[in-house]
């Protein structure tokens, strides 16, 4: 399904630096842990000048402590090992990365996401000046301009919940299989989950999102609805490909709540679809462009959450 299908082993393009043996990032280096979205990126040709993306949070890098670095880049994912060499002033020093395996799917335009992972490779340094993180090309060959990336806050939990995994696993037992190298971390499925009653009968029925290569293509990532019953979780409905935030309104249909969720990629314009309980699971009853205003109700799942973000589902740990 889209790009992350695309990733039996043959498919990963590793972005490789040719530089001297990367190793592993110091025990307590600057920057570790911290977590940044694109500002922009800086050229040093006049005629470029700073190229801003249109959403900054859909291009974000996490500077792992276990010496991984996660990025969002645009519709496309990457990941690899990272490291920084400071100097007297902790402020600045050298920074690389290592070989970044990444999904190659087809962002749709405008998109950074392509201009900004050719760049990475040629990063050469890093200075913090004014709350942001610069990155230097070498030979002068640019900047990436960083900024702190908002917490997620309240918007999902990734604290494991056993019964929920069962209840996924049950649901979709392909997910159990083997994918990808687990030592690049492309072959792993994480979930973040949001709980809402949606049906009115008192329980905290659950909205689940699944990242990872066999669940995410250039139109999101699987959204899938459980319900909370005496006996445990079970699927309601699964979305395969949605965005976040899913917004809930406070009006029910037939006892349950109808689920607004985002979707867009494809080359498609981005679009709010709206979905109705017809008794037996979720259908959808309109789509309306993404452009305007959201709808009204609850963001209950939102957030921009990535595949490191997640608990783990599979393999697991």
């Amino acid at each position: 399904m889209g790009a992350w299908t695309a990733w039996p082993m043959a498919a990963a393009s590793l972005l490789v630096v040719a530089s001297l043996p990367l190793h592993a990032a110091p025990e307590t280096p600057p920057l570790q842990g911290t977590s940044w979205q694109l500002v922009g990126i800086q050229s040093m040709d006049d005629a470029q000048g700073l190229r801003r993306p249109a959403d900054p949070s859909r291009y974000t890098l996490t500077l792992q402590a276990d010496g991984k670095a996660v990025l969002q880049l645009d519709c496309n994912r990457a990941m690899g090992p990272w490291q920084v060499e400071p100097s007297a002033d902790p402020g600045n020093g050298g920074f690389r990365f290592g070989p970044l395996a990444s999904t190659k799917a087809l962002c749709p335009s405008p998109s950074l996401g392509e201009p900004l992972a050719r760049q990475l490779p040629y990063v050469r340094g890093y200075l913090l000046r004014d709350g942001r993180l610069n990155l230097s090309l070498l030979a002068d060959g640019g900047i990436l301009i960083w900024e702190p990336r908002a917490s997620a806050g309240p918007g999902y939990s990734n604290r494991p919940d056993p019964a929920l995994e069962a209840a996924i696993l049950a649901a979709s037992p392909d997910l159990r299989r083997a994918l990808g190298s687990k030592a690049s971390g492309m072959g792993r499925i994480s979930y973040v989950h949001a709980r809402t009653d949606l049906d009115g009968d008192g329980r905290q029925d659950v909205l689940v999102y699944l990242m990872g290569p066999y669940v995410c293509g250039t139109g999101g990532c699987t959204l899938e609805v459980f319900r909370t019953e005496a006996r445990g979780y079970r699927l309601i409905t699964s979305f395969p490909t949605s965005r976040l935030p899913v917004i809930v309104p406070e009006a029910r249909r037939n006892r349950w709540r109808d689920l607004w969720r985002l979707q867009s990629g494809g080359g498609a314009p981005a679009t709010w679809v709206r979905e109705v309980f017809d008794g037996r699971g979720y259908r959808t009853k309109e789509r309306i462009p993404a452009a305007g205003r959201q709808p009204a109700g609850t963001p209950v799942l939102s957030g921009d959450p990535s595949l490191a973000d997640g608990a783990p589902l599979v393999p697991r740990p």
